[in-house]
């Protein structure tokens, strides 16, 4: 039995701060992909440590350092004083990777690089503000193209135009490549640069998470749709006529517990195909809650998750 959504929201109440220790340290750069490291036994249980940092072993931490080396070379980063590398696990998002943390003479961070298991970059920031730089790109056109010779450089595929958005205060640019798989898009996954007003590199992020083998048959709208209007039924029972659904797209999600109290607490590592079914509220229901988000399998219908939205 699924839990009702007022569960729901006290245990994503619950899990917020943990949630916040999480974002702080991917703010800048995303959570990026990574390896996954392919033990349930593993992953991240509530209450629980978010990620484990360990050294890494003298040969391993030469390529590492060599490899992180070349990639600072292609952002401009400036040459650190020092440089760490740590293993990384990353028992929320389900992925390990080398970290590698540039320091100044006075140990302040410069820049931090993150590499999977084959060496290839998931993400790098550079910290601190850059106020100094050179000419501003001219426009979004101008910056889309900086990032995509920048993308090439650091050896992601990239195709297509890439979506461009100008930062506030004409702070920089964010160039980004969603990542769509069999013509589904992926929500979360992609590449992301993040632009000085000059061109420079701020921020890059690679996330590419695993995907689940596609469904042979696939559940028709009509059916997806029925399954979410039942659901939203036994969810909300007596006020199930003030929730619709507004939207309904075939979607690469993650599952997770928000309507399953047996689930494990970290979202899913491996991304499967479902109907991603978008409902609004209403009536006196739209007060405490503004919309829910359904994860149905699509194959069965099966809720595996979803999200809501106070």
């Amino acid at each position: 039995m699924h839990a009702s959504v007022p569960d729901a929201l006290r245990r994503r109440g619950a899990r917020l701060a943990t949630a916040l220790v999480v974002a702080g340290a991917a703010i800048a750069i995303g959570l990026p992909g990574g390896t996954p490291p392919g033990d349930a036994a593993d992953r991240y249980v509530a209450g629980g440590p978010v990620a484990e940092r360990s050294p890494v072993g003298a040969a391993r931490a030469a390529a590492v350092l060599a490899a992180a080396r070349t990639f600072r070379s292609r952002l401009g980063l400036p040459e650190p004083a020092a440089s760490r590398a740590e293993r990384v696990t990353d028992r929320f998002a389900g992925t390990t990777y080398d970290e590698v943390t540039g320091t100044d003479v006075a140990g302040r961070a410069l820049h931090l690089q993150r590499l999977d298991d084959r060496g290839r970059l998931v993400a790098a920031v550079a910290f601190g503000w850059q106020a100094t730089g050179g000419r501003p790109l001219a426009d979004a056109r101008a910056a889309g193209a900086r990032g995509g010779r920048l993308a090439v450089d650091l050896g992601f595929a990239v195709a297509g135009s890439p979506d461009v958005l100008k930062l506030p205060d004409d702070a920089g640019w964010t160039v980004a490549w969603p990542r769509i798989v069999d013509g589904i898009p992926v929500p979360g996954d992609g590449i992301r640069i993040d632009l000085w007003a000059d061109g420079r590199p701020h921020a890059v992020v690679r996330t590419e998470r695993a995907l689940a083998p596609r469904p042979a048959t696939i559940l028709a709208a009509a059916a997806a749709r029925a399954r979410a209007v039942k659901e939203l039924a036994d969810l909300f029972g007596g006020h199930a006529a003030e929730i619709g659904v507004s939207a309904l797209a075939l979607g690469w999600v993650a599952p997770n517990d928000a309507f399953d109290a047996a689930a494990p607490d970290a979202p899913g590592a491996t991304l499967r195909l479902a109907w991603v079914a978008e409902a609004r509220t209403a009536g006196a229901l739209a007060e405490s809650l503004r919309a829910v988000r359904l994860y149905l399998d699509a194959e069965t219908g099966a809720l595996i998750g979803g999200d809501v939205l106070r």
